[in-house]
């Protein structure tokens, strides 16, 4: 199973190392929900007894690994000056592991431990035409098949990570493989893309405004609780409008199925943190990703016009596994 791709550095809103310390693979759906990241795989490679990585590393700020020594790695602020880089330099974050192809050329000879030599799964991080580049596979290969790879599909830069039994890969959407369930992960890769919707201002609806923790089991409608709309920050505060309740009891209701929030209210700084634009009605409380059981995105979308022709914003987020409805004054219509 292989995972990979470019996205461009303007559609990301974050690329983070997260210092997970005792992660399973099997586990990695607790990485996205703690950063709210779209997608993550595997680090460099660590130690076995300080779950530390063995190569130069940084993550926002806190060095997780320090040598005397560096090496040609990828580093970054931000997403949009990512970047190949000798590392370690002065950026906020970085990592180095095995690099492979260094300013669009191939490394003759790729440095690295007999460990990790022979056919075995591979985790790559990179540049293509100044995308971010991403590799993750569980078939067999060499570093240099690797290399010979990513070089003929444009990579500029590429650098190994870890491999073999510690290559995994996990999104939003459950997707993904991991070729050793219980090992333990101590830093993984994780890409938060920016959102698509459209800025539309503070919305002219009622809002109420609970508190999760007095009143999380109180019910808005026949099917939907007040917890359902919290946000995913762990915040007691819960802003939700009751037009948007009453929007999704209909699709509940006209569907016969079970209806699952995937973010409604967000604070500020949790919006921020996931991507989402500065006028989000997410943070007014107005807003809510659903998905349907046994229902497409585009099904849930079609339907969520027909109860609003004129008014509202749907959005249809097919590789994220989920539609946005809102109940802003104004139509709004997007596909991701």
């Amino acid at each position: 199973m292989t995972r990979a791709g470019t996205i461009p550095l303007s559609k990301i809103a974050g690329i983070q190392i997260y210092h997970a310390k005792k992660i399973r693979e099997r586990d990695m759906a607790k990485v996205l929900d703690a950063t709210g990241g779209d997608f993550c795989f595997n680090g460099a490679i660590f130690s076995w007894s300080t779950y530390r990585p063995l190569c130069p590393a940084r993550a926002a700020g806190t060095v997780l690994c320090a040598k005397d020594w560096k090496s040609y790695g990828v580093s970054w602020n931000g997403p949009e000056d990512f970047a190949e880089a000798v590392v370690a330099d002065a950026k906020s974050n970085y990592i180095c592991c095995v690099p492979l192809i260094i300013g669009g050329k191939k490394k003759d000879k790729p440095n690295y431990q007999p460990d990790m030599g022979g056919s075995r799964p591979r985790t790559a991080i990179g540049v293509k035409d100044g995308r971010f580049a991403y590799y993750v596979t569980s078939d067999g290969y060499t570093p240099e098949r690797l290399r010979d790879l990513l070089y003929a599909s444009g990579w500029s830069h590429a650098t190994m990570l870890d491999g073999g039994g510690s290559t995994c890969f996990r999104d939003k959407n459950g997707s993904g493989f991991a070729c050793d369930k219980s090992r333990i992960i101590p830093h993984y890769i994780v890409v938060t893309l920016r959102d698509s919707e459209p800025e539309g201002g503070k919305p002219m609806v009622e809002i109420n405004a609970y508190s999760k923790k007095n009143d999380g089991s109180k019910k808005l409608s026949s099917n939907f609780t007040v917890k359902e709309f919290a946000c995913k920050d762990g915040s007691d505060a819960v802003l939700v409008a009751p037009r948007l309740v009453m929007v999704l009891q209909s699709i509940r209701s006209h569907f016969g199925a079970a209806v699952t929030i995937h973010s409604a209210y967000r604070t500020p700084q949790y919006n921020a943190k996931v991507g989402g634009v500065g006028e989000s009605q997410h943070c007014y409380g107005t807003a809510a990703d659903i998905s349907v059981k046994g229902k497409t995105v585009a099904q849930v979308a079609a339907y969520a016009r027909s109860i609003m022709p004129d008014w509202g914003g749907v959005g249809i987020y097919t590789d994220k596994g989920f539609t946005h409805v809102d109940v802003r004054e104004a139509k709004a219509d997007w596909n991701r």
